[in-house]
């Protein structure tokens, strides 16, 4: 049963893969093997001028037997990056970086957890795609994302 469920999950993960690296939306390169337990999905960002933040959405899937940690986000696009939840009602912080456990997922698009791209060092406009990188502790996945308008 295990291995049929392994098999569905890889085809699944191939699947995915060549959906968006066709569409555009996002590609993934599978730099150390680790991208194969780890699957992004629902990847956007918003719009932005040149000094302004911009949001990323996404969500991670770690279909692995140990947990991963996001340590951030590198893009050519943005001089920093950082991981924001809320605390509160109008409360947020900044966190090192997040896990996810094993055989769970990290729900990004939410309101409740973010990563904040910026400043920006160019503008960002809605329809192109900018290159970033997800930074964790054991491997690297660079991602082409949709920016879109907040919303839409």
């Amino acid at each position: 049963m295990f291995s049929r469920f392994r098999s569905v999950a890889a085809f699944w993960l191939v699947s995915l893969t060549a959906i968006f690296g066709a569409t555009g939306l996002a590609t993934a390169d599978p730099l150390p093997s680790y991208y194969g337990q780890i699957i992004v999905e629902d990847v956007w960002a918003t719009p932005g001028q040149v000094g302004d933040l911009a949001t990323l959405r996404l969500r991670i899937v770690n279909e692995g037997r140990d947990p991963v940690h996001l340590l951030g986000v590198e893009s050519p696009v943005a001089l920093d990056s950082r991981i924001v939840g809320r605390i509160g009602d109008q409360e947020t912080a900044n966190f090192e970086s997040v896990s996810v456990r094993a055989d769970n997922d990290l729900d990004l698009t939410r309101d409740y957890m973010w990563i904040e791209l910026g400043p920006l060092m160019r503008e960002v406009k809605p329809g192109e795609s900018i290159p970033l990188e997800l930074v964790f502790l054991r491997s690297r996945i660079q991602l082409k994302v949709l920016v879109r308008a907040a919303g839409g």
